[in-house]
């Protein structure tokens, strides 16, 4: 299956129809909310208990990245994955132009 760039953008489609400042506004809301329900300190607790259990010097960024992504995205409340999946489509729909009759 081709990749974005094979199919010739290297832009989300979702990048694509959001414009910048609806963009700006989800991710702002997004990192509000993950530190509001003490995710993003959990995150923080789960990437420096690896840090040390692992050492810094045996440890890249991106080895650390590849451990602790997949924990932080299946420990993102339903509630927050619900009410953002939501403000995007509201987002995307805003941003359509008009249907012609």
């Amino acid at each position: 299956m081709p990749d974005s760039k094979e199919m010739g953008t290297d832009a989300d489609p979702v990048d694509v129809k959001l414009n910048r400042n609806d963009s700006v506004a989800l991710k702002d809301l997004l990192q509000k909310r993950l530190s509001e329900c003490g995710w993003r300190s959990d995150i923080e607790k789960m990437i420096r208990q690896t840090i040390e259990e692992r050492g810094v010097a045996n440890l890249t960024h991106d080895q650390l990245a590849a451990e602790i992504v997949p924990h932080a995205r299946a420990l993102v409340p339903e509630v927050i994955r619900k009410e953002m999946l939501m403000r995007v489509r509201a987002a995307l729909e805003s941003s359509l132009p008009p249907e012609k009759k």
